[in-house]
């Protein structure tokens, strides 16, 4: 674990070496608090407020903008020759995978936290019930592990960041657009019923709208840990094989 926590720290200092963490972060905390002031409701004192414009918008915007962060995890490491040298490492693939793994989840956090100055405003303006707000943050998180891992695998498997980040666009678009009640209904149209219940079952975007609700669910976090876990041992095995052909 401590070759992982070593390789977290280095990634994250790569972050925020460089204009990643500052521009990334500015464009995502500037767009969802706009969006949120302008349609989302900061109302007046003793009005209900909520956050349901904020969380709702918030899983397609993480399908773009983890997408595009992750592009470079991998992909560049290949592309400038680092990947080899840091397979010589005396780490295992695992640990390698885990620390830019907790690297960029752990990003992704500090930038979900900067944005509780919103809700803590809402709450000034209005009612604000705290629980189902809590409540999507974490699902916000286990959201972001899961696109996150998607991100990682797609990175891996080309050494163009360019392909990197349409494929996980693409791949983490339909898995939201699988949650999406319409567009289940359009499916239903051309697909069989039983292909399209299996389809929505492995949409993050509906186990994310579930926590969101403020229902924290077994079968939710077994899911987000399971769907996790798959892209990021699919994207150990991507690596090992290439440790083996040296």
């Amino acid at each position: 674990m401590r070759e992982a926590i070593i390789i977290m720290r280095r990634e994250l200092q790569s972050y925020f070496l460089s204009p990643i963490a500052y521009v990334f972060g500015g464009l995502f905390l500037g767009f969802m608090t706009i969006y949120t002031v302008e349609f989302g409701g900061i109302l007046n004192h003793g009005s209900q407020a909520g956050m349901q414009g904020f969380f709702g918008l918030l899983p397609f915007v993480f399908v773009v903008f983890i997408a595009a962060l992750t592009m470079r995890l991998w992909a560049e490491e290949r592309k400038l020759g680092t990947l080899e040298l840091l397979m010589t490492f005396p780490v295992t693939t695992g640990q390698i995978i885990a620390g830019k793994f907790l690297a960029g989840l752990a990003y992704l956090a500090l930038v979900l936290l900067l944005t509780l100055g919103i809700p803590i405003v809402m709450s000034v303006h209005g009612n604000l019930d705290w629980g189902p707000v809590f409540c999507a943050y974490i699902g916000s998180l286990l959201m972001a592990s899961a696109y996150l891992s998607v991100g990682m695998f797609a990175s891996s498997i080309t050494r163009d960041q360019i392909i990197a980040l349409l494929f996980a666009f693409v791949v983490l678009l339909a898995l939201y657009l699988m949650g999406n009640p319409s567009f289940l209904t359009i499916l239903e149209g051309v697909l069989p019923s039983w292909l399209v219940s299996i389809l929505g079952g492995i949409s993050t975007f509906k186990y994310f709208g579930s926590i969101a609700r403020g229902v924290l669910d077994t079968r939710d976090l077994v899911y987000y840990a399971c769907f996790t876990g798959f892209f990021l041992y699919a994207n150990a095995l991507v690596l090992q094989g290439r440790r083996l052909k040296g």
